[in-house]
């Protein structure tokens, strides 16, 4: 009885050791956040990964290559979203320098991220490139519910604003260069919000126009196919990969039913 009594408490101090000795012992954070499929970075270490908040406006590390080897063998960012897509499927994420973004390309994970449109923080969705590099004139931590959304028909429209123009947005993207202009006057939000009026304007090409590459941000972790995604991370919508499958008089009303709830786009009309 003795003998039985002498193996339970040894074995019971036992576990107790073992436990101090795990609770002191240093744990590596993981090598990914979530299961999110993707690129994934080359350590060799965990301690050499990046943290993924990053407020906007945080200026990126230059030094930190992330995904561009990768990134540098597209022409521009649709290509790279597309092989993203074509590798990994709809949801997927990458390393731009050290800041992590997640995409997505189907209207059931837009339908997911709807749900927490009230965590938007009111960025223009077109300003990818500059997003990424931190550029003050576009990066806000402002929440996108406490601004008004609706303004007067007699209230003109912003000056066309080239910076929000594809193909400077994407020479930003396929480049880690911080060369903000020096402006005495930067854009408010709520004009460079309402340069989605501008830049969906009289399109020649509807399907082309609605095709380009759009991104939100939340100030709150969200959820999206059960991965946890931490505030502040951009998430790019691959939009292309639903307009492509829409019928040419479908195109608008279907954009504006699923995307209505991004900033900028909630009195959009296409003329």
């Amino acid at each position: 009885m003795l003998q039985i009594l002498l193996y339970f408490i040894l074995n019971f101090a036992g576990f107790f050791v073992f436990l101090a000795i795990w609770n002191r012992i240093p744990k590596p954070k993981p090598f990914d956040y979530t299961t999110i499929p993707g690129l994934k970075l080359n350590v060799n270490t965990a301690e050499e990964i990046p943290d993924l908040i990053l407020k906007p406006g945080t200026k990126t590390d230059r030094n930190f290559e992330g995904h561009f080897k990768e990134i540098r063998k597209f022409p521009n960012l649709q290509s790279f979203l597309d092989f993203l897509f074509l590798t990994y499927g709809p949801l997927n994420s990458f390393w731009w320098s050290n800041r992590y973004v997640v995409t997505v390309s189907s209207e059931d994970l837009i339908s997911e991220l709807k749900k927490f449109r009230a965590n938007l923080v009111a960025i223009s969705p077109f300003a990818i490139g500059s997003y990424l590099q931190g550029d003050p004139d576009y990066c806000t931590t402002i929440e996108y519910d406490t601004l008004s959304h609706h303004h007067s028909s007699k209230e003109p429209c912003p000056i066309i604003d080239k910076t929000l123009n594809e193909s400077v947005q994407d020479a930003k993207f396929m480049k880690c260069e911080q060369q903000f202009r020096s402006s005495t006057n930067p854009p408010t939000i709520k004009d460079s919000l309402r340069q989605v009026e501008n830049l969906y304007k009289n399109p020649k090409n509807l399907r082309d126009l609605l095709s380009r590459p759009i991104f939100c941000v939340f100030n709150e972790e969200v959820w999206l196919d059960a991965h946890p995604i931490p505030k502040y991370i951009p998430i790019i919508i691959n939009a292309s990969k639903m307009v492509e499958n829409w019928n040419n008089d479908e195109l608008f009303p279907k954009f504006y039913s699923i995307f209505y709830w991004i900033p900028g786009f909630h009195d959009l009309k296409i003329t």
